[in-house]
């Protein structure tokens, strides 16, 4: 496994968080080498986990769609917590290897800062959006928050379309009961839950009583989510939009007449371009879903090391004419929302320090990470054989349960090696969030 001590002098002679390309480069086979350790160290409880986590979310979709009925908000706000599943199992599994990875361990070790809102140390679940907004960019690259909605939408307009009443009058209500709102209710949601989130803070800072803190967590959870579908549905429905005017048209068939004049040359270009562009339209899968995996990681293994925004140096003198209650508690806000993002962009910073090469190799592994649902399907296809289409409906979403719960387990054991593998030099460099008092020298454990 990757030691510290490797990765201790690197950092060090390089200036801080830097490590030089070709240290970096020789890690690469080192830090793969580890995600195997613990995927066969931890393989079995990574299984039962994986798979509780898919049953917790097709669990999640059945009552939202059963108390829908009643209440279409209620059945939204159960709605949102399908995802955790998928999260929490993957939270769970990340957890469960830190006694395997030095740097992690090391870091567990030390007091987060305080939160400024809650006034006690910082815990992963006050930064849950800076772990939900990478989670759901995976999420909806996956398709899953799509499969969520379609699958939802569709069984309680079934249940609403199907109402008996004896007197043969049935008000429908697709609407309500799918609580479908505009984007200005979105945006109002947000603000909403910014504000909740600052105030449960700050009755746990008086109450002392933690579970405030998991309640303020799934109010994230629900505003994340709505902004998720929201932007899903403005990203297809741009999509379509561009896809419909006249420019586009004219280029499409622009391009029709340049390709029919090329003679033998016109099947290669065009195999050529439909490959390029299909590409393009993989960015998620190549890019985005590798790096939101790694910041996810990077939130729940190494939340300690962020760091609170440090105070304006000169007040506004406009800020200085609010009233004093609202000039406080507007500070305060701010400052806890900050505090919600803080581990989201420290994530990003640790990444940014990784170097080129190494993250292209994670990109590569997560990209064949992705694919396996898809070599699930191909292997079950080649083993079971011709089916009839109803029994083949039968069997298809285990296949799919199946194909989800390897990636998930691959994927928590090389989430693991990565990001002990990148709070190496950070550890290395003394990056402590809870500095010596003066005159003592901060030091660092990170190479002994």
């Amino acid at each position: 496994m990757l030691s510290t001590t490797d990765q201790a002098p690197s950092g060090a002679g390089h200036g801080g968080d830097a490590m030089s390309d070709e240290m970096r480069v020789r890690d690469i086979p080192a830090v793969l080498v580890s995600a195997g350790r613990i995927l066969r160290t931890y393989w079995a409880p990574f299984i039962v986990i994986a798979c509780l986590g898919l049953a917790f979310r097709s669990a999640t979709m059945w009552l939202a769609v059963l108390v829908s009925d009643y209440s279409g908000f209620l059945g939204q706000l159960i709605l949102v917590l399908a995802p955790l599943g998928f999260l929490g199992a993957m939270i769970a599994m990340l957890f469960m290897t830190r006694g395997s990875l030095p740097n992690v361990a090391e870091l567990s070790q030390r007091e987060a800062h305080q939160a400024p809102t809650e006034r006690r140390p910082m815990r992963l679940v006050d930064v849950a959006v800076s772990v939900l907004v990478p989670f759901l960019a995976v999420y909806v690259s996956y398709g899953l928050l799509k499969e969520d909605l379609f699958r939802f939408t569709n069984e309680a307009a079934y249940a609403e379309f199907n109402q008996f009443s004896l007197d043969g009058d049935v008000d429908y209500d697709f609407a309500g009961r799918l609580a479908i709102y505009d984007w200005q209710i979105v945006l109002m949601i947000v603000a909403i839950a910014w504000v909740l989130r600052y105030a449960l803070g700050k009755i746990e800072s008086v109450t002392k009583f933690l579970g405030l803190a998991f309640l303020g967590a799934l109010v994230e959870v629900y505003y994340t989510s709505q902004v998720a579908q929201k932007v899903t549905e403005f990203r297809e429905s741009g999509v379509a939009w561009v896809q419909s005017r006249r420019a586009s048209r004219l280029v499409l068939d622009q391009y029709d007449q340049v390709v029919t004049t090329l003679g033998p040359f016109a099947n290669p270009v065009d195999t050529a371009t439909k490959w390029l562009f299909g590409l393009v339209g993989a960015i998620d899968a190549v890019v985005i879903v590798p790096l939101a995996w790694l910041t996810v990681g990077a939130v729940v293994l190494g939340h300690k090391l962020s760091t609170p925004e440090p105070p304006a140096a000169q007040p506004n003198p406009r800020w200085e004419r609010v009233p004093a209650p609202v000039r406080r508690y507007g500070s305060g806000l701010v400052a806890d929302v900050r505090e919600r993002w803080s581990a989201f962009w420290n994530g990003l910073r640790m990444m940014a320090t990784a170097g080129l090469l190494p993250m292209l190799t994670f990109s590569l592994a997560f990209l064949l990470v992705l694919r396996i649902p898809w070599l699930v399907g191909q292997a079950l296809r080649a083993a079971i054989g011709p089916l009839e289409t109803n029994t083949w409906l039968a069997i298809a979403p285990m296949e799919k349960a199946i194909g989800l719960a390897l990636t998930m387990v691959l994927a928590a054991a090389l989430l693991a090696a990565a990001i002990d593998w990148l709070l190496g030099p950070r550890l290395a460099a003394g990056s402590d969030p809870t500095p010596a008092p003066a005159g003592e020298p901060v030091s660092s454990t990170a190479g002994s």
